[in-house]
């Protein structure tokens, strides 16, 4: 009798090491390769949280001696934190600010401002940005927006609606063209404008609906999809911007970066504003992309605990081999 219950306890032991380890390993796969069902598309969004949780599972393992949890909850750490790196750009540095024409670009999601219309307007202002993109632009905003920052801001292009789907150009440089284009009643913005003498900078302001269900995963690709046929008609370089409602590394993204050749504007997933201090962690659903012509010197999100999260930030400059770096 003894011996059967030995061999019961055994097992339940053995079960209980595996089991944990099982885990781990099943939970980094469904990151890395998300199966097409709504779950897990939704958890695949946790990546970020999901990989930090196995970090702090390894050191809890290391404290109470248990070697099997802590290799695999560090390894799959690890392996995740690979993963979120290649989603991002690759490059470890910006590039080295040079001569050549450049632009500043903000992305500004007026949904996120916590604070009354002067308070974020003038903290907008003293970013001095060439060209401000508002996405979920309302009447009130857009009177607001136009009546403080057209002074520095001459050439403006909005369109405003009371759900979402508002936006609005403010730039510094005159407009080459403007365009609207509309996916299944979603507006998309695109505007040209000259950088220096003669670079044309197609800038799109991009939005989708949410990921709520299957459907609108489908929705979502389709839109990149048409967005991407689009873009390939355009001619010069390509910023594309907006609150795509996905992270950097959901496979939708990921195929519209590739299919439009585009590069990431983010070199890592943990948030860092103007002045250098860093965020909690959160899902990074705002993005701007950059085509080959171009090259990012800086990159980071705007607001403070203040205004809010309003949005990102970034700077870029004309590719050329051999141009003289500003010292």
């Amino acid at each position: 009798m003894s011996t059967l219950s030995d061999t019961s306890d055994l097992l339940r032991k053995n079960r209980g090491a595996y089991a944990i380890p099982a885990l781990i390993i099943i939970l980094t796969g469904l990151c890395i390769f998300t199966p097409p069902l709504l779950i897990f598309r939704q958890m695949a969004a946790y990546t970020f949280h999901i990989m930090i949780g196995m970090m702090v599972l390894g050191f809890f393992a290391f404290l109470i001696k248990n070697e099997r949890i802590m290799v695999f909850s560090l390894l799959c750490c690890c392996i995740l934190c690979l993963h979120l790196k290649g989603s991002a750009n690759k490059q470890m540095r910006y590039a080295a600010v040079t001569t050549n024409p450049s632009l500043k670009i903000c992305h500004v999601s007026l949904g996120n401002a916590e604070n009354d219309y002067d308070m974020v307007i003038d903290y907008l202002a003293r970013l001095d940005a060439d060209f401000i993109s508002f996405q979920e632009l309302t009447p009130d905003w857009n009177s607001e927006l136009a009546r403080k920052l057209s002074p520095e801001y001459k050439y403006i292009n909005t369109m405003t609606r009371l759900d979402q789907y508002g936006m609005g150009f403010f730039s510094k440089i005159p407009f080459h063209s403007m365009d609207t284009v509309y996916f299944q009643n979603v507006p998309n913005f695109a505007a040209s404008i000259l950088i220096g003498k003669d670079q044309v900078c197609n800038i799109i302001s991009c939005q989708v609906i949410p990921p709520v269900n299957q459907a609108a995963f489908k929705t979502i690709t389709e839109q990149f999809n048409a967005m991407d046929k689009y873009m390939r008609d355009l001619n010069g370089s390509v910023i594309v911007l907006g609150d795509l409602h996905l992270p950097p590394w959901a496979s939708e993204v990921q195929q519209f970066k590739i299919n439009g050749h585009l590069q990431d504007s983010r070199r890592d997933t943990n948030p860092r504003f103007l002045d250098g201090s860093i965020a909690l962690p959160r899902i990074p659903v705002e993005h701007i992309f950059y085509g080959r012509n171009f090259e990012c010197t800086s990159f980071s999100e705007i607001g403070n605990n203040t205004v809010g999260r309003l949005g990102i930030t970034g700077t870029y400059q004309i590719h050329e081999k051999n141009a003289e770096v500003v010292q």
